[in-house]
């Protein structure tokens, strides 16, 4: 059985983001942490479906959900460890913790 983890740097992502959007509406921040969440799920079926992003660190891959938000992660035989959350207008190059896993 794969599982789904997130690193200490992807929940903090995950907060930032909620309580960016809570401010102005709760319920839509909750429904966009949801949304992520199923759709990292969904790379757990099917783990090569990202692209891969060696310029930011080996075997990392990235998926754009249907939020705003992208998912950086990495997998292996154990499963999808999601190694950052960031908004699509963020530069993936400044952000740090790629080998947080």
């Amino acid at each position: 059985m794969t599982t789904l983890r997130y690193a200490d740097s992807a929940e903090n992502d995950l907060l930032e983001a909620w309580l960016h959007v809570a401010t102005d509406n709760p319920e839509a921040a909750d429904r966009i942490v949801e949304t992520i969440d199923r759709e990292a799920r969904l790379l757990l079926d099917h783990p090569a479906m990202g692209r891969k992003r060696p310029e930011l660190a080996d075997n990392l891959r990235s998926w754009p959900t249907s939020t705003r938000y992208i998912l950086f992660y990495f997998a292996d035989e154990a499963g999808i460890t999601v190694a950052r959350i960031l908004h699509h207008a963020r530069d993936a190059h400044a952000a740090d913790d790629w080998v947080d896993r």
